[in-house]
């Protein structure tokens, strides 16, 4: 459990209760001595020799033969000062130090937004120019909305269509490939020649509220696509808003196609009687259901109109951001583990040298 947490720059903490333990142990270290009356030595043989020697616990075979006044002997204050280094080394390894790196990135805003797609006879109505040259409003609408779709990564979106009525071509998904590919098919009258705009909402609400309800966290969102030309199909517009306004669902629409006569191809062919965009119509849509209404009036105001949504409808949840962080316990423990080793070596070979030391003496004598 962690008590508190030690901050730096770049460096952090995470357990620094447990550098209690190193005044824990110098406190043992200057109680225990003052009880203890005597040391002992162990050797292999299990017999046991009584030595003056403060810190001089020999471990070998042929340790009887050292006395305790032998002209090589250990430095007990310097092997407490290896032994107390290396106590903390291992505190420092538990005490779990992290270093911190760069900024992760959000995650993807928890969003649901289903975009209502008009595909009735008149959105093969040519009355944009770009670069010089008309485009329809459906080549129009699907260029902007794919661009939209891909910038939304990791958020779930879905497709609906309708003319003579309306369907789900994409229900909510993050597969970004699939929607994008899925937009690249639809086409003016796929769904019939008429614009069942009500039935299209009706079904957004539906699809938002049925698949959405037991996840109150994330932001539901409806995006109406269309030029209003003379509604039909079985529900009413205004009734459709009115479900999203008591779902809570804001519905945003798109107005596309131009707002006079004068926008109208000269020279069309075909038989289809030119319709300007039902601006009054859209804008009311939008204020039912207390959202905003947007006017393509050209492609780079469809761009705008896709954008200002994006920024308006953001998820307000509070995110904690994240950082790389890199574990440096083990540098400690190898530091621990080579202080060890040195430690280890070094008294096998003082051992040694003081066995040595006493073979000679004895052979001399």
């Amino acid at each position: 459990m962690n008590w508190f947490s030690i901050n730096w720059s770049h460096y952090e903490i995470s357990q620094p209760e447990w550098f209690w333990l190193i005044p824990c142990f110098i406190l043992l270290n200057i109680i225990l001595p003052r009880l203890k009356n005597k040391y002992v030595t162990y050797s292999d043989s299990a017999s046991l020799t009584n030595t003056n020697s403060d810190n001089n616990n020999v471990f070998h075979p042929l340790a009887h033969l050292v006395s305790a006044n032998s002209s090589v002997k250990s430095s007990p204050s310097g092997k407490k000062l290896f032994d107390f280094l290396m106590l903390c080394l291992l505190v420092t390894a538990l005490s779990q130090p992290i270093k911190i790196g760069e900024k992760l990135p959000d995650p993807p805003q928890e969003r649901d937004i289903v975009f209502i797609v008009d595909t009735s006879v008149s959105m093969i109505l040519r009355d944009y120019v770009l670069d010089g040259e008309r485009i329809d409003r459906m080549t129009l609408l699907k260029a902007a909305l794919d661009e939209f779709i891909r910038k939304l990564k990791g958020q779930r979106m879905s497709i609906i269509v309708f003319g003579d009525h309306a369907y789900t071509l994409v229900p909510l998904t993050s597969d970004q490939l699939l929607l994008r590919n899925m937009l690249a098919r639809v086409e003016a009258t796929m769904a019939g020649r008429f614009n069942a705009m009500g039935d299209g909402i009706a079904l957004a609400v539906k699809q938002a509220t049925t698949l959405t309800k037991n996840n109150n966290k994330r932001k539901r969102v409806l995006v109406l696509l269309s030029d209003a030309d003379q509604p039909t199909g079985d529900i009413s517009p205004f009734v459709a808003a009115q479900l999203a306004k008591k779902e809570k669902l804001p519905l945003y629409t798109i107005a596309i196609g131009a707002t006079h006569l004068d926008a109208e191809e000269k020279n069309r062919q075909g038989g289809l009687l030119y319709s300007p965009v039902d601006l009054s119509l859209i804008e009311k849509l939008s204020e039912i259901t207390g959202a905003k209404s947007f006017q393509a009036g050209d492609p780079n105001a469809l761009k705008h109109a896709v954008e200002a949504i994006n920024v308006h409808e953001t998820n307000k949840g509070k995110v904690t951001p994240l950082y790389y962080r890199e574990t440096l316990y083990h540098w400690f423990l190898i530091a621990a583990f080579i202080l060890f080793s040195f430690l280890q070596v070094f008294a096998l070979l003082n051992h040694l040298t003081l066995i040595n030391i006493k073979i000679k003496q004895q052979a001399e004598s």
